[in-house]
């Protein structure tokens, strides 16, 4: 995979030079995103991802064309505009694309917070001392990206040999999330001026609960308006465009083979691409994973 981002930066590093200033929060969203790529290859990855998609997309509609025979204006219209949104979609999508991983990595943590931190105050009222309370819940597996943030910490203090406030640090550094930036700093400055840890966890996984509990809230809210609005807007608006368009060919001026054209779009394109887009929303507003 390294090669491809290589071969990106080779061809497009002029244009990398050149574009680098428009993209300020890129090498901030790929440490957060924990994407091993340079700055510079992913910017040069953006140009090739773009470049790449129209070339293919252009060649697609061409052989298309000329399996079907239908050359024409229209198609030589359709040959130029498409593949120039294809290849910006590609290209602003991978440009995104950091950013959207460190979206969904705050959301799992912020998800995981609640119960990882009242884990945390569990085993810190136990006795044990801090710098194991992120070895231990590390080997839990059911926090996701709490667990690997732990990992890191902990190898970083065990394997590296570096004191825990700096480990916490570099962790703090590389969050994605507030909420999780907030425990490790007020971790830090526990141990740092010899506060009561226990304490300290102990207020903030009230808080996170709490805040937990709010969000559960608003998600069960919206998510009742956002079956409303799909019920009304897909499937209702879908079946009133059937029925409609049926009545306009019964009392004639549309042609048939347009209204059966528009109408398998719908049902085949156009509502499972709605259904997938609620989905995608559900999905993204949800505070259970």
């Amino acid at each position: 995979m390294s090669e491809i981002f290589t071969l990106a930066y080779r061809t497009f590093r002029p244009y990398v030079d050149k574009y680098k200033k428009h993209f300020p929060k890129l090498r901030d969203d790929l440490h957060k995103a924990r994407i091993s790529v340079p700055t510079e290859n992913w910017i040069a990855f953006i140009f090739f991802a773009g470049m790449l998609a129209l070339a293919a997309t252009f060649i697609f509609i061409i052989l298309t064309a000329i399996i079907l025979r239908a050359f024409s204006a229209v198609t030589v219209l359709v040959a130029v505009i498409v593949p120039i949104i294809v290849g910006i979609a590609a290209g602003a999508l991978a440009a995104y694309y950091p950013a959207i991983t460190a979206s969904e990595r705050k959301k799992k943590i912020d998800n995981a917070l609640p119960f990882a931190t009242i884990y945390l105050n569990t085993i810190s009222r136990a006795g044990f001392p801090p710098q194991e309370l992120f070895r231990m819940i590390a080997k839990f597996k059911e926090y996701g990206e709490i667990s690997e943030e732990a990992k890191k910490i902990s190898n970083e203090v065990h394997a590296l040999g570096l004191d825990l406030p700096t480990a916490l640090n570099n962790a703090i550094s590389r969050s994605p999330s507030n909420s999780w930036t907030e425990l490790l700093a007020g971790m830090k400055t526990t141990i740092t001026i010899g506060g009561d840890l226990g304490e300290f966890l102990s207020e903030k996984a009230k808080g996170f609960v709490a805040d937990y509990r709010r969000r559960l809230q608003d998600f069960s809210s919206f998510l009742t308006l956002l079956i409303e609005i799909y019920i009304t807007l897909v499937i209702v608006g879908a079946v009133f465009f059937i029925i409609t368009t049926s009545i306009m060919v019964s009392i004639g001026g549309v042609p048939v083979a347009l209204v059966k054209a528009l109408n398998y779009a719908i049902v085949l394109v156009g509502l499972p691409v709605m259904t997938a887009a609620f989905l995608l929303m559900i999905k993204g507003a949800s505070p259970l994973e």
